[in-house]
C-alpha cells in the first residue's frame, strides 16, 4: 500500500475520523495541548511515537512544522463509482498540468466546499498527495473522492469524462461566458498556471468557457477561477 503524510494535529484528528487508514502518528515532545488528539488515536486504535524537537523536526515537510504528523495509507486514485451519477451530486474539476501545490489543495478545498463531486488529476499536475496539496486542502483531500487519469491524449481524457458528466467544458481566455451555461453535473477543465490548456484539449472537450474580467486583467489564478465556476454551478 502506497502511503502520504498528513501534518499537523487537527489534520492528523480528521486523518483519524476519515475512511482512510492511520497506520501510525509521531508527536513531538514537550508540546502541550496535545490531549485530543491522543483522545482520537486511542478510540481509533492508532499507534503513536514520540520524538524529541530535533528529530521530530527533521521529519516534517513544513518549514514551521506543528507538532503531530500521520503516516496514512493512500487511497486508490482510479476512476470508479465514486463519481456515479446516483450519488446525488455532481461536477468534477479536471487538473491538466496544474504544477503549484497551493493550487492544487486550494481547489480540492473549493470542490468540496462547493458540493462537487471529485476531482481528477492529470498530465504532470502536482501530486494530489504531497504535503503541501495536503495542508493547502485544509483536509479536504481526506474527504474529497480523487482521482487520476492515465490517458496522455486530450480525446482519450474527455472520453474517460463521459460516464460521469453531461458536459466537459475547457477554460480559455476565449470562449463562452460562464454565466450562460448551467448545469450542475459538468466537468471544468483547468490547465496550467503559466499556459492553460494546450490547444488539443480545448478542441476535444464539449465548449470553452471563459470568465469576463474588466480593466487591464488578462487572467485569474487558476484556483479563483476554479471557485468562480464551482460556486456558479
Amino acid at each position: 500500500m502506497s502511503r502520504f503524510v498528513v501534518e499537523t494535529p487537527k489534520l492528523v484528528i480528521e486523518a483519524l475520523q476519515s475512511p482512510l487508514t492511520v497506520e501510525y502518528i509521531i508527536i513531538r515532545s514537550g508540546d502541550l495541548g496535545m490531549r485530543e488528539l491522543l483522545w482520537a488515536a486511542e478510540d481509533a486504535g492508532a499507534t503513536v511515537y514520540e520524538l524529541d524537537k530535533r528529530a521530530f523536526d527533521g521529519l516534517a515537510d513544513a518549514k514551521t512544522p506543528q507538532p503531530a504528523l500521520a503516516i496514512v495509507g493512500s487511497p486508490v486514485l482510479t476512476l470508479d463509482d465514486r463519481f456515479a451519477r446516483s450519488d446525488g451530486r455532481g461536477g468534477l474539476f479536471v487538473l491538466v498540468d496544474v504544477a503549484d501545490p497551493g493550487n492544487v489543495g486550494t481547489l480540492i478545498r473549493t470542490a468540496e466546499a462547493s458540493g462537487m463531486a471529485g476531482v481528477l488529476f492529470a498530465g504532470t499536475t502536482a501530486d494530489a498527495l504531497s504535503p503541501k496539496v495536503v495542508r493547502s486542502s485544509a483536509g479536504s483531500v481526506l474527504r474529497v473522492p480523487l482521482a487520476e487519469v492515465r490517458a496522455e491524449d486530450p480525446q482519450a481524457i474527455v472520453d474517460a469524462l463521459r460516464p460521469y458528466v453531461d458536459e466537459v467544458y475547457a477554460t480559455a481566455m476565449e470562449g463562452t461566458p460562464f454565466t450562460e451555461v448551467s448545469g450542475s453535473n459538468n466537468a471544468y477543465v483547468l490547465g496550467s498556471e503559466a499556459h492553460g490548456l494546450a490547444a488539443e484539449m480545448i478542441e476535444a472537450v464539449d465548449r470553452s468557457i471563459s470568465i469576463p474580467m474588466h480593466g487591464q486583467v488578462e487572467s485569474l489564478n487558476v484556483a479563483t477561477a476554479g471557485a468562480v465556476l464551482a460556486f456558479h454551478r
